[in-house]
C-alpha cells in the first residue's frame, strides 16, 4: 500500500476536490480510490452525515456513525476501510497553516484539546442541536469547493471553513465543557505552528534548517532564537522528533521493511536511518519492533 502525505496527494486530486495548494475536500464516492493509500503527515478531518464509514487509525479499526468525525493530527497514520451503501461523508485534508489563516489566529487549546486527539481522535456531536447546521455547512463548502470557476472561490473556502470549525465547535462544547476552547495566540506562536506545518510538509524532502527558515522569510538565527525560547529546543531536535515520531508510526506497521521506511523518510540508505533512529531511541529499528510493536500484536 502506498503511503502518501498531503502534498503528495494533492498530485492526484483533480481541480474540483481542491482550493489553493492546501485544501482538498473529499465525497463518499471518493473513498474508493482513496482506500488504496495510507495517510501519514496530513491534517485531516472525517465526517459521517449519514451511515458509517471504517477508519484504521495507528492500526487500529474504529467505526464512524452518524454525526462523528475524526480529528486526524499530522502525527497518527490512518486509511480508510469499508464505507456503508448509505453512507454520506466528507473528507478534509489541509495543514496547520490554512487553518491557522482561516481562523485568524484563533486555535484550540492544544493542553485541552489536541493532547486529547492524540489518545482518541474519534469524536462526537451527536445529540446537538448544531448537527443539522454542521450537516448543512460541510454541504455547502463541498459544492464550494467543486465550483472551479467562483471568481472567490478561495477566500470563501476559508470563510466556510471557519464556519464549519465555529459550529462544531459550538456543539461540542454543548456536549462537554471540557471540549475545544479556544484562545488567541501571538506571533512566536503562529511562527512555531508554521513552522512544524511545515516540518511535517517536507521532512522527507530535507531536514536542513535553513530550508525551513527560507520557507518562512526569516533568518536561520531568527528562527533559532525563537524557537528555543517558546519550546525550549533547536529546530533541529524540532525536525528530529518529527521524522522520530512518523518512524515509530511506521514500524507498527509490521509489514514494511525496515528499508522501505528508510525509502519512505528519505534516508540515504537503511544503516543512516538505523543510526539516526539508534541516536535518540538507544536501539536499532529492528530491535525496537521487536521489542514493542511485535509484542503488542500478539
Amino acid at each position: 500500500m502506498q503511503y502518501l502525505s498531503t502534498q503528495q496527494l494533492y498530485l492526484y486530486t483533480r481541480a474540483e476536490r481542491k482550493a489553493g495548494d492546501s485544501f482538498m475536500m473529499f465525497t463518499t464516492d471518493d473513498i474508493r480510490w482513496l482506500s488504496e493509500y495510507q495517510f501519514i503527515g496530513s491534517r485531516s478531518m472525517i465526517f459521517v452525515c449519514r451511515g458509517s464509514v471504517e477508519l484504521i487509525i495507528n492500526g487500529n479499526l474504529r467505526v464512524l456513525q452518524e454525526d462523528d468525525y475524526a480529528d486526524i493530527l499530522d502525527g497518527t497514520m490512518f486509511r480508510f476501510g469499508e464505507v456503508s451503501p448509505d453512507a454520506e461523508t466528507y473528507s478534509i485534508f489541509t495543514t496547520k497553516s490554512f487553518i491557522l489563516d482561516a481562523l485568524h489566529g484563533v486555535m484550540p487549546e492544544q493542553e485541552n484539546f489536541l493532547s486529547r486527539l492524540l489518545a482518541n481522535p474519534v469524536l462526537s456531536y451527536k445529540g446537538s442541536p448544531r448537527s443539522d447546521d454542521i450537516h448543512m455547512q460541510l454541504r455547502l463548502l463541498s459544492r464550494l469547493v467543486g465550483n472551479i470557476s467562483h471568481k472567490y472561490r478561495s477566500d470563501l473556502v476559508k470563510l466556510y471553513f471557519k464556519a464549519l470549525t465555529l459550529d462544531l465547535s459550538d456543539a461540542l462544547s454543548g456536549l462537554d465543557e471540557e471540549s475545544l476552547k479556544f484562545h488567541k495566540i501571538g506571533k512566536k506562536e503562529l511562527l512555531i505552528a508554521s513552522f512544524i506545518d511545515l516540518v511535517w510538509r517536507h521532512m522527507t524532502e530535507t531536514r536542513e534548517v535553513s530550508f525551513y527558515a527560507k520557507k518562512l522569510c526569516i533568518t536561520h538565527k531568527h528562527l533559532s532564537r525563537v524557537v528555543k525560547e517558546v519550546t525550549g529546543k533547536t529546530p533541529h531536535e524540532i525536525i528530529a522528533g518529527e521524522t522520530l515520531a512518523m518512524a515509530v508510526q511506521l514500524l507498527q506497521n509490521n509489514s514494511l521493511l525496515v528499508q522501505q521506511i528508510a525509502d519512505i523518510l528519505k534516508f540515504s540508505d537503511q544503516a543512516a536511518f538505523s543510526k539516526f533512529f539508534k541516536k535518540y531511541v538507544g536501539m536499532a529499528p529492528a530491535e525496537y519492533r521487536k521489542t514493542y510493536c511485535e509484542s503488542d500484536s500478539d
